[in-house]
């Protein structure tokens, strides 16, 4: 887990004081996925959480609440959108994909996953995916064949945050780690635009804002609460559009721990 993400967990994986507790996409382990077309983009077609059914993730009690979590989200994005979200659970080498708790094989797990998401299929489709002690995200490298790299989208979503006492989810987190440019030098790659503009799509639905954090933290396993963060807010009905999202007079810099205020 990359440095911020890892203070971020230390501070509320025990529900914390304030109530917050996170979501954090963590492949092979739960992973939020947003989904679209080009034809749609960056409206999203769908949403799901996958995870490797033999990881066991949601057997422990930690894993369990992880799991309340995800049905919490699962209920608010049918409350709100009416976007498709599929629990999706994936054993490769016995080709099997489970979705919704329906078994599939591979092959039509995912041509249902494509119908529910209108996207499209690779001309040459994979069933599954070959040498998994060499792969570190398997879901992510079956889907990017399974699926037309032409036409569909797919994105990570690295954090939601879950406020208990007021029984809602509160915000979304972009987590951006990187020291190929200055610190103050650093904002949202224009290249990346497709991405952010997914997510805040689905801010939008919500009605929750969405942070961008960027840090130059490359070798911490836990970033320092003194270490400096650049933040970039996108707020529905307030920030007008991306160039507004990513310019400096939208960037706030903080400490780590003045950031989790944020959640």
């Amino acid at each position: 887990m990359p440095a911020y993400l890892n203070y971020v967990f230390t501070n509320t994986r025990q529900g914390s004081q304030t109530g917050k507790e996170v979501i954090i996409s963590l492949p092979p382990g739960p992973a939020i996925l947003l989904w679209t077309n080009s034809q749609s983009s960056p409206t999203l077609t769908g949403i799901s959480v996958v995870s490797d059914l033999n990881g066991n993730y949601y057997n422990s009690p930690q894993g369990a609440r992880a799991l309340a979590l995800v049905n919490q989200l699962h209920q608010l994005i049918a409350n709100n959108t009416n976007l498709p979200f599929l629990k999706v659970e994936y054993d490769f080498p016995n080709d099997l994909l489970v979705i919704n708790g329906v078994n599939y094989t591979v092959l039509n797990g995912g041509q249902f996953i494509g119908q529910q998401f209108n996207l499209a299929i690779s001309s040459s489709p994979t069933k599954a995916v070959n040498n998994l002690q060499s792969v570190t995200d398997p879901f992510h490298i079956w889907s990017r064949n399974f699926f037309s790299g032409s036409q569909v989208q797919k994105l990570d979503l690295d954090m939601i945050v879950y406020n208990s006492k007021a029984n809602n989810f509160s915000s979304i987190f972009e987590i951006k780690r990187s020291n190929k440019v200055s610190f103050n030098s650093w904002q949202p790659y224009t290249a990346d635009k497709p991405n952010y503009e997914m997510i805040m799509n689905l801010a939008d639905l919500l009605n929750i804002p969405f942070y961008t954090i960027h840090h130059d933290e490359v070798t911490q396993r836990v970033i320092s609460p003194t270490k400096q963060v650049n933040v970039y807010t996108y707020s529905s009905g307030v920030t007008s559009n991306w160039n507004n999202f990513r310019s400096f007079s939208n960037r706030i810099q903080m400490t780590a721990q003045q950031s989790l205020n944020l959640l």
